[in-house]
């Protein structure tokens, strides 16, 4: 959960040249995890809030957070307490020599691709982009809600919008307490948004996900929100807001992600398979939310949403462990394309939520009879494995270009905070010849050359779910820079688009991407300056944001991706100048 209170024209693409890989990362002793879990599901359900013939028809609701002033978003929960990056500023990494730092599997399923970079050099991604446009900023989320709010919580998705006249393909943009439709070039399709009017809920807290379902031609928008009332003392009464948007026009639900009252169901995570809309959220109980309980998987009937009916079933499993560590993180797979629903993990925490050093271990997870929940006839069952992977070091804080001086309680950043090595990001899938493969990406440190830097790079997977593997996994690496939030999504023409900010000392922070065997970083829209935050005086967080997003277009050929960066000044909002980039990186 985080709660609280620029763009232009792109010119030209700038290029980091990607030296090709020569060994392997040397990765400190791991914390290792072994072991398989299995759990049941209980029954629930949701009655519908509203039902609307299209987004402008919803009632306009007012956030309730408009009288508050500048509002941060809570950052990422650690089981520990403390925001991790910045109580371990001095976390392990792994080791890169002078022109390598990567690991690959020796799978045939998927080749690993990993380097380092310069600034010099040219060329290109590997990839060309086919649309690109400002996405949401600050300004914008603070124009429309009355408040300026950070960091941002990125969500992207991209179908056929059934709502409008001659369901044109839509680009639907939330991020924080906004939402934005645009055509594939950017041109608005309907006015801005806020998520309380979005989701009927005037507690709309963020950690917004889009999904659109190409089958039922649907999309899903889900967040963390608050039933009415609002928050109470202890903000044990968290639920999932659930809107469902398709041709029979758009309707709300309210999901308990509370434990019935006793939990702070953080940050809701979201996938589907051919039967369940699937989602996650962190626990966090009792009066001071300081017992971490594990993550708790929804399984919420997909078929009923897709009709919009007035109730709709769910089933709760969890909250789950593996090996004794309470999960966090736990991340559903985005259309699985079968009956079976598929879940992934890193382990950025040991049993007692101290901070893992370096792991060495992900986990991977199986939903299977999430028809249970439309039927009611059984109940879904879910097995997690812990499965041998690379080792991903716990990020440390990102130099960027700020000076660190304080101007009016507003932050010139010289660091930005990476959050930690959880998997946050979407889970991508591909199958070959019945082969299901789930990608994904996070954040994690590695030393450069000589061990006197250190930053953070993309650490990415390729799990194979149901052979209960790594089929391949990698890194990229940016030499003396760091790449946040890292978001990948494989192509059905063309390798995998990976997505992140890039920045340094000398690079403001800027919307970048690779395609994984290139060997090079495309900076597609360069920061125009350094990050300008209330965050650090306010709440001592030095906030950049939880995760990018990247989004397979429906047509199969093309990846969308969205990440954040610095926009032009007049795009910048005066408390933060935080701001979004959207493109679509070709298939060919």
């Amino acid at each position: 959960m985080k709660r609280a209170s620029f763009i232009g024209v792109l010119g030209v693409l700038s290029y980091l040249t990607l030296v090709p890989a020569s060994s392997s990362l040397a990765a400190a002793s791991g914390a290792h995890v072994s072991g398989t879990a299995i759990y049941t599901g209980t029954a629930g359900h949701a009655t519908r809030l509203t039902q609307a013939a299209t987004v402008s028809a919803l009632p306009a609701v007012i956030s309730a957070f408009h009288n508050s002033g500048p509002q941060a978003l809570t950052p990422f929960r650690s089981p520990a307490g403390p925001s991790p990056a910045t109580a371990n500023t001095a976390a392990p990494a792994m080791s890169a020599n002078a022109t390598a730092s990567g690991t690959a599997s020796a799978a045939a399923s998927g080749t690993a691709s990993a380097a380092s970079s310069t600034v010099s050099g040219g060329g290109n991604s590997g990839a060309s982009i086919v649309q690109r446009f400002n996405g949401l900023s600050d300004l914008d989320s603070d124009n429309l809600n009355g408040f300026a709010l950070t960091p941002p919580d990125q969500g992207l998705c991209v179908g056929r919008d059934g709502t409008l006249a001659g369901s044109p393909k839509a680009v639907w943009e939330p991020v924080n307490l906004a939402a934005r439709e645009t055509s594939v070039n950017g041109t608005l399709l309907q006015p801005d948004v806020s998520l309380a009017t979005l989701f009927q809920d005037p507690f709309a807290e963020g950690d917004v996900r889009c999904l659109y379902d190409a089958s039922t031609q649907t999309f899903f928008f889900t967040e963390i929100g608050f039933p009415p009332g609002g928050p109470n003392a202890s903000l044990t009464n968290t639920v999932n807001d659930v809107l469902v948007m398709n041709a029979r026009g758009v309707a709300a639900y309210q999901f308990d992600s509370s434990l019935g009252g006793t939990c702070l169901g953080d940050q809701p995570k979201t996938g589907f398979d051919n039967n369940a809309l699937i989602m996650s959220t962190d626990e966090y109980c009792g009066p001071t939310l300081s017992n971490y309980e594990g993550a708790i998987v929804m399984a919420i009937s997909k078929s009923q949403l897709v009709h919009e009916d007035t109730t709709v079933s769910d089933s709760v499993l969890g909250p789950v462990s593996l090996s004794g560590i309470p999960v966090t993180g736990l991340d559903p797979a985005i259309n699985t394309g079968t009956r079976t629903g598929y879940l992934v993990n890193s382990f950025p925490f040991d049993a007692a939520g101290n901070n893992n050093a370096v792991a060495d271990t992900v986990g991977v997870w199986t939903l299977k009879d999430g028809a249970s929940v439309t039927t009611g006839h059984g109940t879904p069952v879910l097995t997690g494995t812990a499965i041998p992977s690379q080792a991903y070091a716990f990020p440390v804080p990102a130099a960027s270009t700020g000076d660190g001086s304080v101007t009016n309680q507003i932050t010139s950043e010289a660091f930005l905070n990476p959050d930690d090595s959880r998997m946050a990001e979407p889970v991508a899938v591909t199958q070959d010849h019945g082969r299901i493969q789930l990608w994904t990406a996070l954040s994690a440190a590695v030393t450069f050359r000589g061990g006197t830097a250190t930053g953070d790079a993309a650490a990415w997977f390729a799990i194979d779910p149901i052979g209960e593997r790594v089929a391949a996994q990698g890194y990229v690496v940016a030499k003396g820079a760091n790449l946040l939030y890292p978001a990948i999504q494989p192509q059905r023409f063309g390798p995998a688009a990976l997505v992140f900010t890039i920045t340094s000392r000398k690079i403001n922070p800027s919307a970048a991407f690779t395609t994984l065997g290139s060997r090079k970083i495309t900076v597609v829209a360069p920061g125009a300056g350094p990050h300008m935050s209330f965050s650090d005086v306010l709440f001592n967080e030095a906030r950049w944001g939880d995760y990018s997003f990247a989004q397979l277009d429906p047509s199969g050929n093309g990846v969308w991706v969205a990440t954040e960066y610095i926009p032009p000044a007049a795009f910048q909002d005066p408390a933060d100048n935080w701001g979004t980039y959207v493109f679509e990186v070709s298939g060919h």
